[in-house]
């Protein structure tokens, strides 16, 4: 059953590829636009500034749009029977935030090896450009047993699709 899955899976992911002059394949992710967030009231703290703890949470906001762009989101990967825990989450604080802000959310792998992947994020305002955070988070891929999984060894169409994010994050 996880085959049937994955074999629709890299269907869509199929999907999200185009051809570029070369020859070469390119991923989707170099036309993926940033994440748009709009900052909510219940998101600062008295003084009408963003609560440093949100910052993690659009990480994973801006992580989970990104997965579902290329096709892999969170469901999929969960119907195929992987997992991808949160090994750490890393936030530096640049500027402050407002209430009713709106800010871009930049997301891209910078690290990849087939059982470990490293996001980076860089959160923008929206009208002035200007950096509000940086961060990453660190993940690894696990069976429903929480066994350490090989998406190279395993899933080796997932595996290329997160080869292709870093080596198109390395280019951005």
């Amino acid at each position: 059953m996880a085959e049937n899955k994955i074999g629709s899976m890299s269907e869509n992911m199929a999907e999200n590829k185009t051809e570029n002059s070369t020859g070469n394949m390119t991923d989707k992710m170099s036309e993926i636009k940033p994440y748009e967030h709009k900052v909510q009231y219940y998101e600062t703290d008295q003084m009408g500034i963003v609560h440093h703890s949100n910052y993690i949470r659009w990480f994973e906001e801006a992580r989970t749009y990104v997965l579902e762009e290329i096709g892999f989101g969170y469901r999929e990967m969960e119907e195929c029977g992987v997992m991808s825990p949160v090994l750490e989450a890393n936030a530096e604080y640049k500027t402050m935030t407002h209430y009713s802000d709106r800010v871009l959310i930049d997301t891209k792998v910078v690290a990849y090896n087939g059982i470990r992947l490293q996001l980076a994020y860089t959160v923008r305002d929206k009208e002035t450009g200007e950096v509000r955070c940086t961060g990453y988070t660190r993940h690894c891929f696990l069976t429903p047993e929480g066994r350490p999984l090989s998406l190279k060894r395993s899933y080796p169409e997932i595996h290329r699709i997160f080869e292709g994010l870093m080596e198109i994050s390395d280019k951005l």
